[in-house]
């Protein structure tokens, strides 16, 4: 019996070429399976007192928490709104509707009593167990940058001031400090305290 040399070449071939792409199959799965296994790198929240620009990151998105939320609400396209007492009352998406998911999000940055004070200084409603919120008509700018922030660290804490944090016209205490402290699950730092007149409404 005669072999046609050409059609074995053909599935010699074709048998080599999925045996390569089984090879890299295979070699991609044990690649991912070892990237997923890595343990995650710390991030700069843990690092922080490290370098000055970390911990100026990290205040400057505490000190928007509020805003972040109030924001989600005006951007609502689908939330309801309830008129109640001369107040305009917006849905808030379903990330933020619940007092434990607002005040889990403010946790993140914020230690659990000043998370739940910020939560409770709010003006909140609650329509068929969700939360509406009334935005506010006063704000609270702040300018935290390394030329007007002072780091301290001693004992693991960070002692943090922060001068002339806003406009001369807006108050005349321009001065905040904060002592951050790691939290002894997530050991991640969070705000312990934040003392100062300016927005101290917020958080009492």
């Amino acid at each position: 019996m005669k072999i046609n040399w050409k059609n074995w070449m053909f599935i010699l071939a074709l048998s080599l070429l999925v045996t390569g792409c089984l090879t890299q199959v295979k070699e991609h799965a044990k690649t991912k399976v070892k990237t997923q296994s890595k343990p995650a790198k710390q991030s700069a929240i843990q690092k922080l007192g490290d370098n000055k620009m970390d911990v100026v990151l990290f205040l400057k998105q505490a000190e928007h928490q509020l805003e972040n939320v109030y924001y989600a609400a005006a951007d609502n396209a689908k939330g309801k709104t309830v008129f109640e007492d001369g107040l305009v009352f917006r849905e808030l998406p379903k990330r933020f509707d619940s007092k434990d998911k607002i005040t889990g999000y403010f946790g993140r940055f914020w230690s659990r009593p000043l998370a739940e004070a910020m939560y409770d200084n709010m003006t909140t409603k609650l329509v068929k167990e969700k939360v509406y919120v009334a935005i506010p008509r006063v704000d609270y700018p702040t300018l935290i940058s390394v030329r007007n922030t002072n780091v301290q660290k001693s004992n693991g804490e960070l002692s943090v001031t922060v001068e002339d944090v806003t406009d001369s016209s807006f108050a005349s205490d321009r001065t905040l400090r904060y002592r951050l402290v790691r939290d002894q699950k997530t050991k991640r730092f969070e705000i312990k305290s934040r003392m100062g007149t300016y927005g101290n409404e917020q958080f009492q």
